[in-house]
């Protein structure tokens, strides 16, 4: 107390060290207690919905270590998060003269709270299906916080996290300026004015104009007449063709994707063996049908994995271009299955890694960060719920730029994995089809659930996941604009021939067809694709062609129209006679489209395939994780099994055959899809010389395999 005027003196502010030491104290209490409370919350392990206690036990007793890794890991880096929130806030406090420790603490603790959130907030809103798991079914205010926040423009949240950060160095600065101003004295800070902020400004506004003048300067050399082309595939796993606007859907979901189609030429069907990723994408680009190449269904175990045969990429390859694939989620097997591809930039998938995902979704406070620690989290790349095709375009400039240093020409595929369930398209695209107030339980996306549902779905669920599945096809045609954009900058667009193409389609809950893809062959919503090819000069402008082609066919077509012969192994024949600009289009003859099932995932989900179908028990006991590896595989002594029990069938002309093998003998079906296109009646009993001559026909084609004798 001040003796003569009674006064108390004011508290001395705490030093620039001690600052920041309580600061931080407060900061690693916040996040370590975020970190606590999320592993809390959400103990079960599962995945994209599905969740089996025994599953669980499995992890905790043959994966322990990978568990406790991955907790080491998630508190590193709440712990590192929690310094650098510490760090911000201790910073600030300096600056503006904080005095006493427990302020300075709870300050730290209530700063990075507030850091935290809006950075959550921020994500929730650019990729609000992310936090659905977490969010959406824990309790009615959660739900509400992220359908309100979902609705929201992310770079608001991010705008107000980033002034949070920015200004806890200018507060320091100021305060540090003014006591070097009075010689060390503690002063009340000046404020900054007009004539201390122009230089900087000036500097930031020279050096923001000549960013601008460098990247818009298109340094790329336009390619001489003459020279080889190139080949960019991009693909999106299980986008429909007809969900393309350009295909007289209603909604306008493929603005980019409809230029192409003026632009180029497409086939009205094109159809696959297999509606799975793995051996669909082997079967393209092989040009032969599984069972012929060695990727007989999804979980194929390391023999069939370290097998060699000729591909696409591989043809391509010993004729000189140079080859690249790249994608997210969905693109695994890129990376487990021998495509031939020189380059592949593709997420990995086995037991450990799923592992590490699952127990990394569960830590919302964490999730936005990771984005900024790609390296140190990998897994983020296969999260289901995260198919931002954003990534994607930029490891596409980053290979076009690569290509562009040899002469060689190049051959890309893309493909992206946010028309695949859960359907979880990112801002601006989410939400944009859905009903006003759509609050249901398929809100944020639906995935094939291993048990039957409480209940069939209603119509306006059915509704919202439609929706959200062409918000998906939106994101992905917004990609093919971009990407488009960036072969034209580079003056590729003209000697590159682009393909949109997929490996399957999708149920979307169509009457008795369910969810998904790969479990039976019900109609023509899983086996169709999209098979777009434009080139200017070298295929015809808007030519829609009406041959059936063959998921075999691909390979072969895209070789003939790069000038490179076939390898030997390939089964499909070429289909570019028919692209060729001008005159009469030639006729093909109809060669049979195989069809098959994969492996089934569930014996208890409810659907209509479990009906007809030879039993064989859940992927929880016919699946196995190899040890070293962690690749999830099937066991060897269900092979013969799972081979035997799949579903067949054929395309030839107007009808589509079905075998459905079951205990009681196979179950033929037969559809005319001239005349019943959506494939709804069964018409087997009033035709049965056309079953029993296509029986035939099924059983020649498979030649590699045995049938069940005709009834």
């Amino acid at each position: 107390m001040n003796k003569l005027s009674g006064e108390m003196p004011p508290p001395t502010p705490l030093p620039f060290t001690r600052v920041l030491a309580w600061a931080c104290r407060g900061g690693l209490c916040a996040f370590l207690g975020l970190y606590s409370l999320c592993a809390v919350l959400n103990m079960q392990l599962g995945y994209q919905g599905n969740e089996n206690s025994e599953l669980t036990s499995l992890v905790w007793r043959e994966f322990r270590r990978d568990v406790l890794l991955q907790v080491a890991r998630l508190i590193t880096a709440h712990t590192v998060l929690g310094m650098f929130a510490g760090l911000v806030t201790g910073l600030a406090a300096w600056g503006l003269g904080a005095t006493g420790r427990a302020r300075v603490f709870l300050g730290g603790l209530g700063g990075s709270l507030l850091l935290a959130l809006l950075v959550c907030l921020g994500d929730i809103a650019q990729h609000p299906h992310l936090y659905a798991a977490t969010l959406y079914a824990r309790s009615a205010w959660t739900k509400q916080v992220l359908l309100s926040i979902s609705q929201t423009e992310p770079a608001t949240w991010r705008t107000l996290a980033a002034l949070l950060v920015l200004a806890a160095p200018v507060l320091a600065s100021w305060r540090w300026r003014a006591r070097r101003g009075t010689g060390g004295e503690r002063t009340r800070p000046r404020a900054l004015n007009g004539t201390g902020l122009a230089r900087p400004l000036g500097v930031v506004l020279v050096g923001a104009i000549l960013a601008g003048l460098l990247l818009a300067w298109n340094t790329t050399p336009t390619p001489p007449p003459g020279s080889r082309p190139n080949l960019l595939i991009l693909a999106s796993d299980g986008l429909r063709p007809d969900h393309l606007s350009g295909n007289g859907y209603p909604r306008r979901t493929s603005p980019h994707i409809d230029r192409l189609l003026r632009e180029g030429s497409h086939f009205e069907q094109t159809i696959i063996q297999i509606p799975r990723t793995g051996p669909s994408w082997t079967t393209l680009l092989s040009s032969q049908w599984a069972g012929q190449h060695p990727i007989r269904h999804t979980m194929v175990g390391p023999e069939a994995r370290a097998s060699r045969f000729p591909t696409l990429a591989t043809a391509l390859r010993e004729a000189g271009w140079r080859t690249a694939v790249l994608s997210d989620y969905a693109g695994d097997i890129f990376s487990r299955l021998p495509l031939g591809f020189e380059h592949v930039e593709a997420p990995a998938f086995n037991f450990p890694e799923l592992i590490r995902q699952r127990m990394l979704i569960t830590q919302v406070a964490l999730l936005p960060w990771t984005a900024l620690l790609p390296s140190f989290f990998p897994e983020r790349q296969q999260f289901p719920e995260l198919t931002d095709p954003s990534p994607l375009s930029a490891s596409s400039r980053r290979a076009l730029e690569d290509f562009r240093e040899g002469e060689a020409p190049f051959a890309l595929l893309v493909f992206a994995s946010v028309t695949h369930f859960p359907y979880a398209a990112p801002h601006p695209y989410e939400g944009r089809f859905l009903a006003p107030g759509e609050r249901g339980p398929w809100r944020f996306g639906a995935t094939p659930q291993m048990e039957p549902p409480p209940a069939p779905p209603r119509p306006e669920d059915v509704a919202a996941l439609v929706a959200n599945y062409d918000a998906g096809v939106l994101a992905f045609d917004a990609f093919v604009g971009r990407m488009m954009e960036e072969m034209e900058r580079r003056g590729l667009a003209d000697n590159t021939l682009v393909v949109i193409l997929s490996d399957h389609g999708e149920h979307l809950e169509e009457r008795d067809r369910g969810l998904g893809h790969g479990e039976h062959l019900w109609g023509p919503e899983a086996l169709r694709v999209p098979f777009i090819l434009r080139w200017p000069g070298k295929v015809a402008a808007g030519r829609e062609l009406t041959t059936r082609a063959r998921a075999i066919d691909v390979a072969p077509t895209l070789l003939e129209l790069l000038g490179v012969p076939a390898p030997a192994s390939f089964q499909g024949r070429s289909l570019a006679s028919q692209l060729v600009p001008g005159g009469a289009v030639p006729e093909l003859d109809e060669l049979p489209a195989l069809l098959e099932t994969d492996i089934w995932f569930s014996d208890r989900d409810g659907q209509r395939y479990q009906r007809f179908r030879l039993p064989y028990p859940w992927l929880y006991e016919t699946l196995t994780v190899e040890k070293g590896s962690g690749d999830i595989s099937l066991k060897p002594e269900w092979e013969e099994t799972v081979e035997k029990a799949r579903h067949r069938g054929l395309y030839l002309g107007r009808w589509k055959l079905l075998e459905l093998p079951t205990p009681e003998g196979p179950r033929v079906e037969l559809y005319d899809v001239h005349a019943d296109p959506e494939e709804r009646h069964e018409i087997s009993a009033a035709n049965p010389e056309v079953v029993a001559d296509l029986r035939a026909r099924l059983h020649r084609e498979r030649s590699w395999a045995v049938l069940p004798a005709p009834r």
